[in-house]
């Protein structure tokens, strides 16, 4: 896990500016994924190509059969999974950090100067520098959403066509310099094939709470924009003075 730390410290600072459904994936990613491999896949995996048996004792024929069958293995690329599906949400906490720096620096030169002079106030962070997802944040946490979506639909159709979603313990090769067609068993194809059935259900329960984070976030937006009265539904009624009731 302590591979992890640096990772999972950035997204824990995500976590305060996010939204509701957004911590439920957050929570999902820490505790689903990255405690999941961290703490189980290397058990269950371990050196799979030296328990791999093969019907012949030709040198170098187990390494060919073993690279044909799984050209990445599934722990490196689960976490080349977590790796590119969290990038677009640290972009988002590298937009979200320099919006509170530069709005701070901006409090800092109202506090020695009149506000009266000045064009533009904070409008992203309050005092406690608390985060409201609205305009430029709100167009880049919907596209950090929007390719996180993308990047788990591709892991999920890579992984079906590199190696499907059921450990076969059987492994056929022909490959040179195998002498002959070669069969090769894997060790623990029962247990193997769980674990991919739930990592894979892991990545669809990520991909579907992106997808309501998105209609969420439309609906609240529609919502405000319709509780927000037009310019021109303003009715400005006239101060009657002393002299217009003469």
């Amino acid at each position: 896990m302590g591979e992890w730390g640096f990772l999972s410290s950035l997204l824990d600072k995500v976590q305060s500016h996010s939204s509701v459904i957004g911590k439920v994936w957050l929570s999902v990613l820490f505790i689903f994924r990255i405690m999941v491999l961290g703490a189980g896949a290397d058990k269950v995996w371990g050196d799979e190509q030296s328990n791999m048996i093969c019907n012949t004792k030709q040198p170098g024929c187990k390494n060919v059969c073993y690279d044909h069958a799984f050209p990445i293995s599934h722990i490196r690329f689960w976490v080349l999974q977590i790796i590119f599906v969290s990038t677009p949400t640290l972009v988002y906490l590298g937009h979200v950090l320099h919006v509170i720096h530069k709005e701070n620096k901006m409090r800092e030169y109202m506090k020695t100067h009149t506000q009266s002079n000045l064009a533009k106030y904070p409008k992203y962070t309050d005092e406690k520098g608390h985060v409201e997802i609205r305009g430029n944040l709100l167009g880049t946490y919907m596209t950090s959403i929007v390719f996180r979506i993308l990047l788990e639909i591709a892991f999920i159709v890579g992984q079906y066509y590199l190696y499907g979603f059921i450990m076969d313990p059987k492994v056929v090769c022909s490959r040179a310099p195998c002498p002959f067609t070669v069969e090769c068993y894997m060790s623990r194809p029962t247990e193997k094939t769980i674990f991919i059935l739930f990592m894979l259900a892991v990545s669809c329960a990520s991909l579907l709470l992106n997808v309501v984070e998105i209609c969420y976030l439309v609906c609240s937006r529609s919502k405000k924009r319709a509780k927000t009265p037009p310019a021109s539904a303003l009715v400005i009624h006239p101060r009657f003075t002393s002299e217009s009731k003469a």
